[in-house]
């Protein structure tokens, strides 16, 4: 069954910004998303991104003391219980992945892509290293499971502007048996949604199967990478919002070792491709399906950017974000998909 993108156009009558008393007529996008049902606007004649990328030297430089540096992570981080991880920590490659001192849920972990490198700009966020971290993390998620199973998200922030409270580059894990907001309204839809098509019995796929089957080679198609499907959404959440399917993963501990690889590796061309439009923070968010996955759920990863780090910044979160829970967005998801594309081994047109 297709799904149905609804999209209502409207058009807004505003004062010339030169010439006040002259009116303009301005064309705004109002898109639904077909999952959760939450709107976004596609605004024009504003321009709400980055034209110029600041330099980050101060901002990133080698500070006098950094916890997640090689030289003190030894000394200034914990280790896991040894019935978790044996091993104390866990390690892949560079990354390494230890216990978060912050207590946002039950069970929580804090993953460095790198600790030999205080920072990572956006090109240095290289397939294997991202690769490597999701592995770990990963690792960790499906040794707690082990202990009994429950929601679990792995998460990023990158640079102050997305909430990131430490300039060395980290992502972080949620574990525990409630699970967030957004994570439990997507899996219950989405089982809600097959239900709705009369499920398993009437031979229906799932939301993500029918999604992804009318996105392939359409506008907003990125690519994909093993069994990994990059689009950008409809109706966005954030700005330059890309996301990624993971077919037939119903939650995070299902992931292989060449899932989390092909993760990294577009991943990685999101983040190449963040750079070339001038953008310098982001976060990004793979949520689990529970601990109970539906069958029509699949592993879903989605990235945004952020504000850029400059001292006086404009935030990207206005009230329509923070008490209305819509995204005002300036760049089409198809445009963004079109300027993804080629990264991925696809055409731009």
């Amino acid at each position: 069954m297709a799904i149905e993108l609804i999209e209502h156009r409207i058009t807004a009558r505003v004062p010339e910004l030169t010439n006040p008393t002259n009116t303009l007529e301005v064309p705004l996008s109002i898109r639904v998303d077909p999952l959760t049902g939450h709107t976004s606007r596609i605004v024009s004649g504003t321009k709400l991104s980055p034209t110029e990328r600041p330099d980050l030297t101060e901002l990133t430089a080698d500070p006098p003391f950094c916890p997640f540096c090689a030289g003190m992570i030894e000394r200034a981080t914990g280790t896991f219980p040894t019935e978790v991880v044996p091993q104390g920590r866990v390690r892949r490659g560079k990354a390494v992945v230890v216990p978060n001192v912050l207590a946002y849920s039950e069970f929580s972990s804090v993953g460095l892509y790198d600790t030999t490198r205080h920072f990572l700009d956006l090109p240095d966020l290289t397939a294997s290293r991202v690769g490597d971290l999701l592995g770990a993390l990963v690792e960790y998620t499906s040794a707690l499971h082990r202990i009994r199973p429950m929601w679990s998200s792995i998460n990023a922030n990158y640079l102050p502007p997305s909430g990131s409270s430490l300039i060395h580059p980290h992502a972080q894990s949620a574990h525990d048996d409630i699970g967030t907001t957004l994570q439990r309204l997507l899996v219950e839809r989405s089982a809600a949604w097959r239900g709705d098509q009369g499920g398993s019995a009437s031979g229906a796929g799932s939301f993500w199967d029918e999604l992804l089957a009318q996105e392939q080679g359409g506008p907003r198609w990125v690519g994909r990478v093993g069994r990994v499907s990059f689009l950008t959404p409809f109706a966005p959440i954030g700005f330059h919002e890309v996301w990624a399917v993971v077919d037939g993963c119903r939650d995070v501990d299902q992931l292989t070792d060449a899932d989390c690889a092909d993760l990294g590796t577009g991943m990685s061309r999101v983040f190449g491709t963040y750079r070339d439009l001038s953008l310098t923070s982001f976060n990004w968010a793979l949520y689990g399906g529970g601990p109970t996955p539906p069958d029509g759920w699949s592993t879903l990863l989605r990235i945004v950017s952020r504000s850029n780090a400059e001292p006086m910044y404009r935030s990207d979160v206005t009230y329509f974000e923070k008490l209305h829970a819509e995204a005002m967005i300036d760049l089409t998801p198809e445009d963004l998909a079109t300027t993804l594309r080629p990264h991925f081994g696809g055409s731009a047109t």
